[in-house]
């Protein structure tokens, strides 16, 4: 049985194609995803956090910068923000004590940092803001 050379011609034609498409992708996909590509701050960049209707940063840390209110999970499992002067006072506190049964806590905001939607025990082991950022 013999293939006519039109029909070998229509196959190659078409593998090429595909394999051509194939190896392309990757390129095409950077070019028109490019825009959504993540625009965190440079190093030594300033970082522009969201502020609250009382005047106060929050957010996560980056790049060395710290927000006054920082994300936190209660002992309850809420997630709000606990202020950051206030964690680093506990934390002072618990690192600081000899007595054993001393509990020290900050409470847990929404994100307008008045409205308490639970508490955090904090202790000596419990990271602070800055914690990580200087690795």
């Amino acid at each position: 049985m013999s293939i006519p050379p039109k029909t070998i011609a229509l196959i190659v034609g078409g593998v090429v194609l595909v394999g051509g498409a194939f190896l392309a992708a990757p390129a095409l996909g950077d070019l028109f995803s490019a825009p959504l590509a993540s625009t965190a701050p440079a190093a030594g960049d300033p970082v522009e956090f969201p502020v609250n209707d009382a005047g106060e940063t929050y957010g996560s840390p980056v790049g060395g910068s710290v927000p006054k209110l920082i994300p936190a999970r209660s002992d309850a499992g809420d997630i709000g923000y606990v202020r950051v002067s206030e964690l680093d006072q506990q934390r002072n506190l618990a690192k600081s004590t000899t007595n054993p049964d001393a509990v020290f806590a900050v409470d847990v905001y929404e994100v307008d940092g008045e409205t308490v939607i639970g508490s955090l025990t904090v202790t000596a082991e419990t990271p602070g803001a800055r914690d990580g950022l200087n690795n």
